[in-house]
């Protein structure tokens, strides 16, 4: 099974690509003369399945290593904590899924946050992006972890049909003074993949802002976070590149770069969890209506304030029509989105474009 290809959404620094290959601190020596802040970066991979690449302007190396251990410890726990699939230490989301029907499990407050945070906005954005749709995702995941060579087979359409008649969002009973979630269906299952990592990513980074980080950008697969802005000579405004939506290929290319200040940026695509049923590549992003992934859009970056609210939007605009999506950020304030299709043509929101590179937008 093909895992992520490491960095979804590059970040363009100093002119370079910034990948998401370093493995240790690195001062690279581009900050404005005049600041005493130096640039260092640094990254691990472990946690949602991809690379996290953290980049900050501190005063010294033990500043830097500060935050990012408390990003790395942070990181490491919402994994387990948001984990469908495995277990934890403690109470995670597969606890919850394995006392389906049977009793209250009590767990972090934390896990029944992102719950509530994915519950509301499925009932007020988006019914695209439904977290109880596990007994679906389930059984994908089953055949892409067995398929070989990325070659592998479909699941069974009966129980896909089956598993959708356990979706129903409002069999999650949340019980916040006693700290319970219980599902009432025994055969249903949550699968919180498509918030789960930008939620993480919103949350830790918040914390280092609390701490007193000023400027700062991390990369956590197709989530980035960006706060205050790149302390370089003559650049205001971070670089965003969209990578080129393409199977089978270790070559990353970018399609297009956005500048921007502060913001988060979310990709969803077709092109990082797939796997081939003869000729057909089959994507992770499954519709919730049909069981099946859509296979029209190849990818949608999503910028907003947060980035959370930025993962759910990417899935449910990637499950889609282009003019539907547009009308769906109309209730988001702030929220821009650029579209890479199927058959190559590209799209993007009106105050998109303005961010764009190819329409002249620069990072001064």
């Amino acid at each position: 099974m093909k895992k992520f290809n490491r960095s979804i959404i590059l970040l363009l620094l100093s002119c370079l690509i910034f990948v998401a290959c370093s493995n240790k601190s690195e001062n690279l020596n581009s900050v404005n003369e005049t600041s005493s802040l130096k640039k260092f970066s640094k990254s691990f991979f472990g946690v949602f399945d991809t690379d996290v690449v953290f980049t900050a302007y501190c005063e010294n190396e033990d500043e830097f290593n500060k935050y990012f251990k408390v990003l790395e410890e942070d990181m490491k726990r919402y994994h387990n904590l948001y984990n469908s699939f495995e277990n934890a230490s403690e109470n995670n989301i597969k606890t919850i899924n394995d006392n389906a029907g049977k009793e209250p499990v009590k767990v972090d407050k934390e896990i029944i946050e992102l719950l509530e945070f994915s519950i509301e906005n499925y009932k007020k954005l988006s019914d695209k992006n439904n977290i109880a749709i596990g007994s679906v995702t389930s059984l994908w995941k089953t055949e892409k972890d067995a398929a070989i060579d990325l070659k592998g087979k479909l699941p069974d359409d009966n129980k896909i049909k089956e598993g959708l008649k356990h979706t129903n969002i409002d069999n999650i009973v949340i019980d916040k003074e006693n700290s319970t979630v219980f599902l009432k269906d025994k055969d249903m299952k949550l699968d919180v993949g498509s918030i789960a990592k930008g939620y993480s990513v919103e949350k830790a980074m918040n914390k280092l802002k609390e701490m007193g980080l000023k400027n700062a950008i991390v990369s956590a697969g197709g989530n980035v976070k960006a706060i205050g802005k790149p302390i370089e000579k003559d650049k205001n405004k971070w670089g965003i590149g969209i990578q080129e939506p393409k199977f089978d290929t270790e070559k990353v290319e970018i399609k297009e770069v956005i500048y921007t200040e502060e913001t988060c940026a979310v990709t969803s695509g077709d092109y990082q969890r797939f796997y081939y049923v003869g000729d057909k590549a089959y994507n992770h992003i499954i519709d919730p209506e049909t069981g099946y992934p859509k296979d029209k859009i190849k990818s949608v970056t999503i910028l907003c304030k947060d980035s959370g609210l930025a993962d759910f939007l990417s899935t449910s605009l990637f499950l889609m029509d282009v003019e539907e999506g547009k009308e769906l950020l109309k209730k988001v304030d702030g929220a821009e989105a650029y579209w890479i299709l199927s058959d190559g043509s590209v799209h993007y929101t009106e105050n998109m474009e303005k961010l764009l590179k190819s329409k002249g937008a620069t990072n001064k």
